[in-house]
């Protein structure tokens, strides 16, 4: 076996990235989207694989110049529908719906300039997918806005619009819209009969979590509203005979802390819905972040075989899948140090997961015979060349009495008793967490011989509401959590140099990042992206701010002035004493830029030392959703400025 080398910034674009495997009725065959990074061109190659799960022979490839993606199975897993760009230039707004037996060319069957998603097979014949409706005139000079949200994050203006459902017909390649105006539709789900679709919809935009789920008689436009607004549902699916609905959501008794979970409801008029998982105490919609998931992100539909409801579930760093019956008695189907963050069920035993750990990128496995077995190797050529540092895990009993799970990486080329600097990594969320994962950006920094550390403090996910519940106290028991998993990260590791320690987040770990230089100076360097400075200039910006806010801080800041100055990091910069690079996308419309521009200016009035770099392009999410050559400049922009501050000049 050749040496292995060391990581270097543009491997990122050597990584394949899976998404969306979607199993065949039959259990035969597996169709997955697979994009490839190409720095070259700056772009990616978006295209759908169809594998064989006895054999693991790749039996069709569906690509072309545009991205084409969202593969479909017909219900007799003969024929597959996806959503494509085909035909639109770069720029150009809009989607596509194709078709194809595996005979010749797929078929152009529906195309949008507002474009479709959600797409799912009705029956034989017909498709359902959700697209934007305008609610009013659309003037090209300016934007008319009478409600909220103002805009969303990656979507730019909304207000104008509502996500509708429509009908296409595969025969007549025709398309009709099914509900209208002010439906603005989250989720929806054909019934197993093939002739009804239920959907979950926002009434009423200021208050998003308030959410009425209904059903609709395609044959004769008749509906039925089951659950009134007053839950927070985002997905739904039917029980085999058509008899309930299965939904996945919250009733928000904790605000933002509220965990997900499974309920299901009689399919009748106000229905009144019973939750399953309530008393299992971990949130079934898993949020645990690593930047080797990629640029394209679906996330998998509730769905029900044999009269048992599948879901993920984060424990501590691990999602694992799980199952429930009706009586809401709950078993795991897999265990393990890993990360599941997508599955989809075959009618029999099989079932496609996309599953990661510490030492391996993403790939599809599929679960059989009560064994897991890998389906694809698409980054085997990755895994052959590059070298990298074992991840490490330990747990912090903090001041409270709280134990804190924690993980660390070493320095890649660690010698005797040399001193090595260390880089603090902060999720974002709050309710994320780190896990069990492998992440490019900590891999470069071990590379490059550094410890990294990342944590799950307070306010993370894969624990209990209580643990995740920090509102009304940012800056408090979660900074708290961090500098004390410092200490222990310290004692574990002596030869990390305690006068060269950087620390790095983005979005809320940018809130935590600009939160941590005003509280103590043990940092030497800090990069803080996409991040918060001050609550209330988020309340009037955020595309989530006035609901998220009030929930998170309390009130609003006409309300509550004190506790958003009192969370607000800009308010205490005199005492800043950290150089700080502060890097924001011009785009990003959850953390408005206005967030680092304040900084930038507040720091370099004081004549303390502030970096500002502006991205022209990318929404909050550009670190991993923009184009290869901005990603590119992104690592190294953040890795050439510790290495300034926190390297050793030879």
């Amino acid at each position: 076996m050749k040496d292995l080398r060391r990581l270097n910034v543009e491997d990122f674009a050597k990584i394949i990235h899976i998404a969306e495997p979607k199993i065949s009725p039959d259990g035969r065959s597996v169709a997955y989207v697979a994009v490839k990074p190409n720095l070259k061109e700056n772009s990616y190659r978006y295209e759908i694989h169809v594998m064989n799960v006895e054999d693991k022979e790749l039996t069709h490839t569906i690509y072309s110049d545009s991205k084409d993606y969202s593969p479909r199975w017909s219900p007799n897993g003969g024929e597959l529908a996806f959503l494509s760009r085909r035909g639109f230039k770069e720029n150009e707004k809009g989607n596509s719906i194709y078709y194809t037996t595996f005979s010749g060319e797929p078929i152009l069957i529906a195309k949008r300039k507002e474009g479709f998603r959600n797409l799912e097979f009705l029956n034989e014949r017909q498709l359902i997918a959700l697209s934007k409706v305008p609610v009013r005139n659309i003037d090209e000079d300016y934007v008319d806005i009478e409600d909220l949200p103002i805009w969303y994050d990656g979507a730019g203006f909304t207000e104008q619009y509502r996500m509708e459902l429509f009908l296409i017909d595969l025969a007549s390649r025709e398309y009709i819209q099914l509900t209208a105006p002010p439906r603005n539709i989250v989720s929806a789900a054909p019934s197993h009969t093939g002739r009804k679709v239920a959907y979950i919809s926002i009434p009423n935009g200021r208050e998003p979590f308030r959410r009425e789920v209904r059903v609709i008689d395609v044959t004769d436009g008749e509906e039925l509203e089951i659950v009134e607004a007053k839950y927070n549902f985002i997905d739904v699916a039917w029980s085999e005979d058509d008899t309930h609905l299965i939904l996945k959501g919250n009733d928000r008794h904790r605000g933002g802390a509220t965990h997900h979970q499974i309920w299901i409801v009689k399919v009748e008029e106000k229905a009144e819905p019973i939750n399953l998982t309530g008393k299992f105490g971990l949130n079934t919609m898993p949020a645990i972040s690593f930047d080797t998931r990629g640029p394209y992100r679906a996330n998998p539909k509730i769905q029900c075989r044999r009269g048992e409801i599948y879901f993920l579930v984060n424990n501590a760093g691990r999602s694992n899948l799980y199952k429930v019956n009706f009586k809401g008695e709950i078993k795991p189907v897999t265990e393990g140090d890993h990360v599941i963050y997508y599955y989809s069920l075959a009618r029999d035993e099989e079932i496609a997961i996309l599953k990661t750990d510490p030492k391996h990128l993403p790939e599809i496995y599929v679960f059989r015979r009560g064994r897991i077995e890998q389906l694809t190797n698409l980054n085997e050529c990755f895994h052959s060349k590059i070298k990298l540092s074992k991840q490490k895990h330990f747990k912090v009993k903090v001041s409270d009495g709280v134990e804190v799970d924690a993980w660390y990486l070493e320095p890649l080329n660690l010698k005797g008793k040399e001193k090595y600097p260390a880089i603090l990594f902060i999720h974002g969320g709050p309710k994320s967490s780190y896990g069990y994962t492998l992440n490019f950006m900590h891999q470069l920094f071990a590379a490059n011989n550094y410890y990294v550390l990342f944590a799950n403090p307070r306010g993370s996910d894969g624990y209990s509401e209580e643990f995740a519940d920090i509102r009304g106290s940012y800056g408090e028991r979660d900074y708290k959590d961090l500098m004390e998993i410092l200490d222990e990260f310290l004692k574990l590791n002596p030869q990390v140099d305690c006068d060269r320690i950087g620390v790095t987040g983005i979005s809320y770990g940018g809130f935590m990042t600009n939160w941590i230089i005003t509280q103590t100076d043990r940092f030497k360097a800090a990069v803080s992206e996409n991040g918060i400075a001050d609550w209330i200039a988020d309340f009037w910006a955020s595309d989530i701010g006035y609901h998220f806010d009030p929930d998170q801080i309390g009130g609003t800041p006409i309300e509550n002035m004190e506790n958003y100055v009192k969370q607000s990091p800009i308010y205490y910069v005199k005492k800043v004493k950290t150089p700080l690079l502060l890097i924001h996308s011009m785009n990003d419309y959850r953390c408005f830029i206005d967030q680092s521009t304040a900084l930038h200016v507040m720091l370099r009035l004081l004549g303390k030392e502030s970096r500002l770099i502006v991205f022209l392009k990318g929404s909050h999410g550009h670190s991993t959703l923009e184009k290869p050559r901005h990603r590119k400049k992104r690592y190294k922009i953040i890795l050439d400025y510790f290495n300034q501050k926190l390297k050793k000049s030879k």
